[in-house]
């Protein structure tokens, strides 16, 4: 590699992981503060509200915004062809989108106040759905600090005045409620920062025929997100919805440190991505050494995870959550298998996706996706949280030998 691209990854990769690091601490925390406040039933609660969003929020982009990002770092003159069309696009589908969340939640059989959060959170994804254009367009001009200082605000305000009203009322609904102002904060300064690189006046175009050329080249980015939804929120939603609260609590408290390990590849992936999609068109060779050195990395620090987490999960539950958490020490350890996993299929799926493999990797996560929402309904019913951990490892596992036997090809 280039020394200007060395130099270049290093600086987003510091601003990214900066942010990362600060806000997922501070995330973290008020998820600490969450379970010693209200137990594993409420954590449950929180972590249903905003996975099932997550989840309902399959019609959001149709992956939109990856297929202008990855082609808008090719070639920077596409900005503002682009840009109007897919603005205009993403808001139509954001108002149907929340449409849905309203309509399903209708039925759902959860308690009014729930319902109510729920629609609350929808409304704001609205905002969240249209600002990821702005936060792809800063990752297509390869610069990551504006999203880093977007990211650490969110979180300050969240574990600051978020964590203060949790302290105060002891109740979910006041606390949810403050950290969807925070969200919307967040929103504003991205579409704020990301306003400054469009040329000339913001434009946003409504023409359904553009629509539809933009989803026929997009549309394979959408069903690996819809099928990396379906993968990542599917065990919160349905361990909730099988078994209820109080296991859900359980399993989101081992599934936190997964999350604190996933800063690894949150960090280098968005960092790497848009290198690799103007390298797979100008210098194949560089873009080579490039993939080979992050699958090195981060299958090192993934075995390292492994044995940490192991050897250290009764010592990280216990003492961050409490005793009322120590059935997550079991459900952490299986957890811990999983993480060379998820560590090398983000970095898969950014490689295909960038030189242009889209639809094998649309194959390979709707098999994955599949295979574990058939696992976690099995393995939930008899075996809970539990359960739900070893579906997790069973289909990254398998994710991962797929994709390095199809690599290749």
């Amino acid at each position: 590699m280039s020394e200007s691209l060395k130099l270049r990854l290093i600086k987003n990769a510091g601003w990214l992981f900066g942010a990362e690091i600060f806000s997922k601490l501070l995330a973290y925390g008020i998820i600490v503060i969450l379970s010693r406040t209200l137990g594993p039933d409420g954590l449950g609660q929180y972590s249903f509200i905003f996975y099932y969003i997550g989840l309902l929020g399959i019609f959001s982009d149709l992956g939109v915004s990856f297929y202008f990002m990855r082609e808008v770092a090719r070639d920077r003159d596409k900005l503002k062809e682009l840009l109007p069309d897919v603005l205009g696009f993403k808001i139509v589908l954001a108002i149907l989108n929340f449409g849905i969340i309203v309509l399903i939640t209708l039925f759902l059989p959860k308690p009014e106040w729930m319902k109510l959060l729920i629609v609350l959170a929808g409304a704001e994804a609205m905002l969240t759905w249209v600002s990821l254009v702005f936060v792809r367009m800063t990752y297509a001009f390869e610069i990551t600090k504006y999203e880093a200082i977007a990211r650490t605000v969110e979180r300050f305000w969240a574990f600051f005045i978020g964590g203060a009203v949790l302290w105060h009322f002891k109740e979910l609904f006041p606390f949810v409620a403050v950290l969807l102002v925070g969200y919307t904060i967040r929103e504003l300064l991205r579409i704020r920062w990301g306003l400054s690189f469009v040329p000339g006046k913001i434009v946003v175009r409504f023409r359904p025929a553009e629509w539809a050329n933009l989803l026929r080249k997009s549309y394979p980015f959408w069903l690996i997100g819809l099928f990396t939804l379906i993968y990542y929120r599917t065990d919160m939603v349905m361990l909730n919805l099988l078994r209820g609260d109080y296991e859900t609590g359980i399993y989101r408290a081992a599934y936190m440190w997964i999350q604190v390990a996933m800063l690894v590849p949150n960090v280098v992936i968005p960092t790497t991505l848009p290198s690799m999609a103007r390298l797979h068109k100008e210098n194949r060779k560089t873009l080579e050494a490039l993939f080979k050195k992050s699958f090195q990395t981060l299958l090192f620090l993934g075995l390292a995870g492994t044995a940490g987490y192991y050897l250290f999960a009764k010592l990280g539950i216990l003492f961050v959550f409490g005793e009322k958490f120590k059935e997550s020490v079991p459900v952490l350890r299986i957890l811990a298998f999983a993480i060379p996993f998820m560590f090398l299929n983000s970095l898969f799926g950014s490689y295909m996706n960038a030189t242009g493999r889209e639809l094998t990797f649309t194959k390979i996560t709707g098999f994955t996706a599949f295979l574990n929402v058939t696992l976690n309904y099995t393995l939930i019913l008899h075996y809970g949280a539990t359960g739900a951990a070893v579906a997790t490892v069973v289909s990254q596992g398998v994710a991962s030998l797929v994709n390095l036997k199809l690599l290749d090809r």
